[in-house]
């Protein structure tokens, strides 16, 4: 009997809920896609890691005063190596200035700059310290490029983003997709602005034109929020008056046998 009446309400209020709520790009067939598509490239970041590797085939001594390798005390304890392939590997920290502390140039400034720009500037700057004949390749790279998804998904998690770029929809994808309690109109997607503010943006994912967003690819260190639909909601006032119910019920049955001892 119990179990009956558990399944008759959860039919009651997943009934509730509306299919039109449920999926992704209702409007696909008025959407225009060559409306305002544009290309998105990440750029760097203050507060971004970075590894920055300087190969020549011609003049490799001259580029290795720019690889650092070497493990310090200091570099252990602030957390600032990883390994590749057995070797240490130094990271480059951007400050809040949007610079970098790098071997024989100095500071050097990069943050709004996108990964192929970065590559040429600093191949630019050490340009003057190799032979005129030497070759260079500059490859920079963003080692804690991270973005969290959190809510009504079936998997939350932070995700490190092994890419240039992430989607808002790879990243839901990546969490295992929104539950059929997540709220499609309203994910709330939060990001952290250079000066340390925060701005909210609210995205509808039934809408196709998300896909032209200036939001829909995310940069590091964003956190998505999937908001629970009404029926969730619903769900959980249930279970917690349930519970209520079952408590109340215990301690009455509790008083009940405990005067009924004294009383006998």
């Amino acid at each position: 009997m119990r179990r009956i009446v558990q399944i008759m309400l959860f039919a009651l209020f997943t009934s509730c809920a509306n299919y039109k709520d449920i999926p992704y790009f209702q409007n696909a067939d008025t959407y225009d896609g060559m409306g305002k598509a544009f290309l998105y490239d990440m750029t760097i970041k203050p507060k971004d890691q970075l590894t920055v590797f300087v190969f020549s085939g011609t003049d490799k001594e001259a580029v290795a005063q720019f690889n650092m390798r070497d493990i310090t005390v200091l570099e252990v304890n602030s957390r600032r190596l990883n390994t590749r392939g057995g070797h240490p590997v130094h990271r480059y920290l951007v400050d809040n200035e949007g610079n970098i502390d790098f071997p024989i140039l100095g500071k050097i400034h990069l943050a709004g700059f996108t990964i192929t720009q970065a590559n040429n500037h600093i191949k630019e700057l050490i340009t003057p310290y190799l032979s005129k004949t030497a070759d260079c390749v500059v490859n920079v790279n963003i080692e804690n490029y991270e973005v969290t998804v959190m809510g009504e998904v079936a998997k939350p998690n932070t995700f490190t983003v092994t890419r240039n770029k992430i989607t808002v929809l790879e990243a839901l994808a990546m969490a295992g997709d929104m539950t059929i309690y997540g709220k499609r109109d309203n994910v709330k997607l939060l990001r952290e602005m250079e000066n340390g503010e925060y701005e909210i943006h609210e995205l509808d994912l039934r809408d196709a034109n998300i896909l032209n967003s200036p939001y829909y690819y995310l940069q590091q260190r964003d956190v998505l929020y999937v908001e629970p639909n009404e029926t969730m909601a619903q769900n959980a006032s249930i279970g917690r008056t349930r519970t209520l119910w079952v408590r109340g019920i215990q301690i009455s049955l509790h008083l009940g046998s405990l005067l009924y001892r004294v009383l006998k």
